[in-house]
């Protein structure tokens, strides 16, 4: 027994002693793993749990302005800048007593398209999220809304950019989209100056997911956007914007445009294209109303060309003003026969007469004595061989073929603006440099750029000397005698000389032109001594007139006269 008693405390000493030796072991283990993770990988759990609770937002920065310089107020005026407004929402699962809050919210909701049943089925729905109900509330609604004091309905700040005037310049402005990026227009062309660079925050957030204040922030500020001045006057563009609008209407016409430029520094004062849009909601708009027809496409521009063909065969001494030649009504070129554009034979005819009576014939004379090289030399000297590089998105250049492949009869409907398409822009600075002695400008919309280090100006810059001074002086004289005593006499004002010429154009069709439908324009400059413009103005597709004279010209008359009395230019007679 005494045996017994001793071996049996003997196996009890030696469990004891096993399993001591097992809680010895997994302390050892647990205090290795402790030392592993509080002392050899600290550094790593500690970069986890910052990842955790640290999170990077961007820090938007504002876009900039698109000013105005207006002369009354004596200060820039925004016709594009930022605003904040609100959406409402609502969160399913936070809404008590949908009844009464859809019949509270209903009044607010009146031009949505959303019904009453509908917003109830979203309030019982027991969703998390729904989409707004309602976007850009202003403040004083917003307010109301607030008033009502409604469980899981929210006004939540929304950052919008604004457009003070709607739709004026509305294709020259362009538009921002859903995702901040500047659209056509100034928008699109500056959209990298506009927009700045955004910033960024590294803050601390608690599990909730709200900020530790006493955290540490890391903050990169942004750089606001730089802001644009135009060059346009106000007052002239909403004139302009009225009248093409009334004279598209009135002539039952598809669409027109307007484009007015200080010929000696190439300053655009207003440009304008009829239908336009509202930028403020764009995406109501039709999508060809954003093209703006000025500089984004090209067209064949008809008998206006006549001036170019004539400022060419004059500075290269081939005619002058009073060099006759004899018209038949016609000329055969190739296989083709060209006639003038009411069937008629002038007999003996001046160079002036030609731009007076806008014969075809006379245009064909004067680029036969050209040729295809010498007159390409003066397409590229007055700027139809690359677009203008106007500080507007979406410009194009004018389509014009190698001189190379011109046949015959390309190059003799060329001098009379058929086989060759220009952009509107393009036209006008060509006619810019006949008014401005010669000198090729480039045209310019932006006039100043406000950096934070102050104002950049843009300045009046010559492309080059596209013609003799005495050439301009001489087509100028004549472009006056077609508004005095051709079919130009619509375009004139009482007391001034004006220059100018009228276009009535074919629309090109599967090889050939359309049988009725014609493009009217009107170019031209004054007062001729000292101009003080140079505009075009084009209606589309008139149906209640077919020649440019009785469309295109006359809203050109309506506009000199007013940019004439605006400006208080004295009569010249």
């Amino acid at each position: 027994m005494a045996y017994s008693s001793a071996s049996t405390e003997l196996v009890q000493r030696n469990r004891l002693g096993l399993i001591s030796l097992t809680f010895l072991l997994l302390l050892m283990l647990i205090l290795a793993k402790v030392v592993q993770r509080q002392v050899i990988e600290h550094g790593t759990f500690v970069a986890m749990a910052r990842e955790q609770h640290t999170v990077n937002e961007a820090v938007p920065a504002q876009r900039g302005q698109i000013l105005v310089y207006d002369p009354q107020l004596k200060d820039y005026y925004p016709l594009a800048t930022n605003v904040s407004l609100y959406s409402l929402n609502i969160v399913p699962t936070q809404v008590r007593r949908p009844e009464l809050v859809a019949a509270k919210l209903m009044p607010y909701l009146a031009n949505t398209g959303l019904e009453e049943s509908d917003l109830l089925t979203m309030m019982k729905s027991g969703k998390v999220y729904v989409a707004p109900l309602k976007r850009r509330i202003e403040e004083a609604e917003a307010k109301e809304i607030r008033a009502l004091d409604l469980d899981g309905v929210y006004l939540r700040t929304e950052e919008y950019r604004y457009f003070p005037e709607d739709d004026l310049a509305a294709q020259v402005i362009g538009f921002v989209n859903r995702d901040g990026l500047g659209q056509y227009g100034v928008e699109g062309y500056f959209n990298a100056e506009l927009s700045g660079r955004q910033g960024s925050a590294q803050v601390e957030k608690s599990s909730l997911g709200s900020q530790i204040t006493i955290g540490d922030w890391k903050v990169v500020n942004p750089e606001n956007g730089v802001s644009v001045v135009l060059t346009i006057d106000r007052a002239i563009q909403y004139y302009v914007e009225k009248q093409l609008k009334e004279a598209v209407e009135k002539h039952g016409a598809t669409g027109g445009s307007v484009i007015i430029m200080e010929p000696a520094t190439g300053r655009i004062v207003a440009m304008a294209s009829y239908p336009d849009f509202n930028p403020n909601f764009y995406n109501l708009a039709s999508l060809e109303n954003f093209t703006n027809m000025n500089i984004s496409a090209v067209y064949e521009p008809g008998s206006v060309f006549k001036i170019i063909t004539m400022a060419a065969g004059i500075d290269a001494g081939l005619v002058s003003p009073s060099t006759v030649y004899t018209d038949v009504g016609e000329v055969q070129v190739d296989d083709k026969v060209i006639k003038n554009s009411d069937l008629k034979a002038h007999g003996q005819q001046t160079m002036t007469q030609v731009l007076e009576q806008s014969l075809n014939t006379g245009a064909v004379y004067v680029v036969q004595k050209l040729g295809r090289f010498l007159f390409y030399k003066y397409l590229k000297n007055l700027g139809f061989d690359a677009s203008t590089g106007v500080e507007l998105d979406g410009e194009v250049p004018a389509s014009i073929r190698p001189y190379r492949s011109w046949a015959e009869v390309d190059l003799a409907t060329m001098a009379f603006g058929q086989g060759i398409a220009v952009t509107p822009l393009q036209l006008i600075t060509a006619v810019g440099a006949i008014a401005n002695g010669g000198k090729l400008m480039k045209p310019h919309i932006a006039d100043k750029i406000l950096y934070p280090s102050g104002a950049v100006s843009v300045d009046p810059q010559i492309v080059r000397i596209a013609l003799k001074p005495q050439t301009a002086q001489l087509v100028a004289a004549m472009m006056v005698g077609v508004v005095e005593r051709g079919h130009g006499q619509r375009a004139g004002v009482p007391g001034y000389r004006i220059a100018g010429k009228t276009g009535t154009a074919q629309i090109p069709k599967g090889g050939g032109y359309e049988a009725r439908d014609t493009i009217g324009t009107f170019v031209g400059f004054g007062p001729v001594d000292d101009p003080k413009f140079v505009m075009l103005t084009r209606i589309d597709r008139p149906q209640d007139v077919q020649f440019a004279e009785s469309s295109a010209a006359p809203l050109f008359g309506d506009i000199a006269q007013f940019l004439l009395n605006y400006w208080q230019v004295p009569p010249e007679k």
